[in-house]
């Protein structure tokens, strides 16, 4: 308990290492400022909390958008600190106590150490321009959580804790390899979506340049805004995604994007949004794009058919590929739901994703792509040793 106390506290440090240290050099570097140093360290703690997916109030303004981007960096950072913590315990216990040392140590502890730093920098914020919700030392924990579920929850690996293979062995025993299939195709859908979005970057980068010489600001400045936007760039890649699913997106209450038309309406003055389409309505065929998830699908329906071996049995056949495509889709829209909230009030009291319908119809198609190869397999299959069988016949009589 005490090494897992002390892994979960130092990776929460790390974490908010992130935020506080580009924002005391933001601090240094802006000599107009008339605030104190303290000011910036609460102000990055705020920040911490947001990038926690919990929401930061400052005066009338509430701001519930998660930064994606910054997000996955404090997983990855509590991730290392989970593994070394995970190698250096099973080695000490021995595979025998492994178990039982995770289940009842390393999981409370690092959560626990986690917290204890998040009410800290919580007080933090308290005076400062902007602070958390009641709930945010609570919510914070989801990182952590996170972060012990990518280490421990290996249902295929023999290191991973008893207790979390016994869990899926209540299941189908094709559920493991399904389950790292199912993740492997979410990275692919948000990795999709983010393809999307750097290649209409480069292709309006122009645009976005005359949005960014508005500010007239220093380099100093000009570094911070850069630094705030690439946070949110996982963000867009989950409106690119949706835009490819059909629902589209949302950047202000009343616009809309979507491919049948984009009506992206006022804006407020931020460079990435430069690379927004201009109000146009697009011809049916835009509606293409939507093959694009399902050809994912299918994709995945490929992976669970090479992986697993099913003796004739179709109906596993195809729950396995159903759940494949599910666990992806899941995953998806839960990262998307954290990326949607608000940034302000009035028009920017909601921006992101039309959740339900993206749920509907990312279903629809992943799931649909990947059960139709494996339909299409099965009927090849059936035709295989329909066509097989007058051979065998043949040969019998033959023989005979």
């Amino acid at each position: 308990m005490p090494a897992a106390l002390r892994a979960g506290a130092l990776a929460a440090i790390g974490t908010w290492a992130v935020v506080v240290l580009p924002a005391l050099i933001g601090w240094v570097a802006a000599p107009e400022s008339s605030v104190g140093w303290f000011s910036a360290v609460s102000v990055a703690s705020a920040i911490w909390f947001l990038g926690h997916g919990q929401s930061v109030g400052a005066g009338p303004v509430s701001i519930s958008v998660t930064p994606l981007l910054l997000m996955l960096v404090f997983v990855y950072i509590a991730v290392r600190w989970g593994r070394r913590l995970a190698v250096t315990e099973r080695l000490r216990v021995g595979a025998g106590d492994w178990s039982r040392v995770a289940q009842w140590g390393v999981l409370p502890g690092f959560v626990i150490g986690y917290g204890l730093v998040s009410a800290v920098l919580a007080l933090f914020t308290l005076g400062g321009p902007a602070t958390p919700g009641v709930a945010a030392v609570v919510g914070s924990l989801l990182v952590p959580l996170a972060a012990l579920g990518f280490v421990l929850v290996r249902p295929d690996d023999e290191t991973a804790p008893v207790f979390v293979r016994t869990w899926f062995r209540r299941g189908p025993t094709w559920l493991p390899s399904v389950w790292r299939t199912g993740w492997r195709g979410a990275g692919l859908l948000l990795a999709l979506g983010l393809v999307v979005v750097v290649v209409r970057l480069v292709v309006s980068w122009s645009a976005v340049a005359d949005v960014q010489d508005q500010y007239g600001a220093n380099v100093g400045a000009l570094a911070v805004v850069a630094l705030a936007q690439l946070a949110l760039l996982g963000n867009t890649a989950t409106w690119a995604l949706s835009f490819l699913a059909g629902p589209g997106f949302q950047v202000a209450l009343g616009s809309t994007i979507t491919p049948g038309a984009a009506h992206p309406g006022l804006l407020p003055l931020v460079p990435v949004l430069g690379a927004l389409p201009q109000a146009a309505d697009y011809p049916a065929m835009t509606y293409a794009v939507v093959l694009a998830p399902v050809l994912l699908g299918v994709w995945l329906g490929r992976r669970v058919d090479a992986e697993l071996e099913f003796f004739g049995n179709t109906r596993a056949r195809l729950a396995a590929t159903a759940m494949a495509g599910l666990i992806a889709v899941v995953v998806v829209v839960a990262v998307t739901f954290l990326g949607n909230g608000a940034v302000g009030v009035d028009r920017l009291s909601a921006v992101g994703v039309p959740l339900w319908a993206f749920a509907a119809a990312l279903t629809a198609e992943v799931v649909g792509g990947a059960l139709l190869l494996a339909g299409a397999l099965v009927l090849r299959e059936r035709r295989s040793e329909r066509a097989d069988r007058p051979a065998a016949d043949s040969a019998t009589t033959d023989s005979d």
